[in-house]
């Protein structure tokens, strides 16, 4: 998918989508220094603590609440597939289900990718929202 294929509302209703099929965790990048007090990261850092899960060598993840998912969207208010390097925010949204990638973004690129099983795919058809396959929309 492309960041042209989604306003920022849409995106979150693909976010809303994900989590209706069974998305439980979250993952992010941030452009600006890490834990330094007073900066954007420190301040998104602080608001997520609550839902951080440390997965051992590869990160920060956090569960999926509607709180989490309020966090989420106040720290990219463009959505996810927004970015602005002039700007400290948080970036690369990655979606879990069970572990694994359901939806990865790469916000600077303005792609993002879906791992959908065949009654994903479907439902995502079925939501609305645009679905390509191998960069064919449909």
């Amino acid at each position: 998918m492309w960041a042209t294929d989604y306003t920022p509302d849409e995106s979150w209703r693909l976010v809303d989508w994900c989590v209706r099929r069974g998305a439980d965790e979250f993952g992010l990048s941030f452009v600006g220094a890490p834990y330094l007090r007073g900066t954007a990261w420190a301040e998104a850092d602080a608001l997520l603590a609550p839902f951080r899960r440390r997965i051992a060598s590869r990160g920060d993840r956090w569960r999926i609440t509607g709180e989490s998912l309020s966090v989420l969207r106040e720290l990219m208010p463009g959505g996810l597939f927004a970015f602005d390097a002039s700007v400290p925010g948080a970036l690369d949204p990655t979606i879990f289900r069970g572990g694994q990638a359901l939806l990865a973004v790469a916000s600077r690129e303005g792609w993002g990718v879906l791992e959908l099983a065949d009654e994903d795919a479907e439902s995502l058809r079925r939501s609305g929202l645009v679905v390509r396959d191998h960069g064919h929309g449909r």
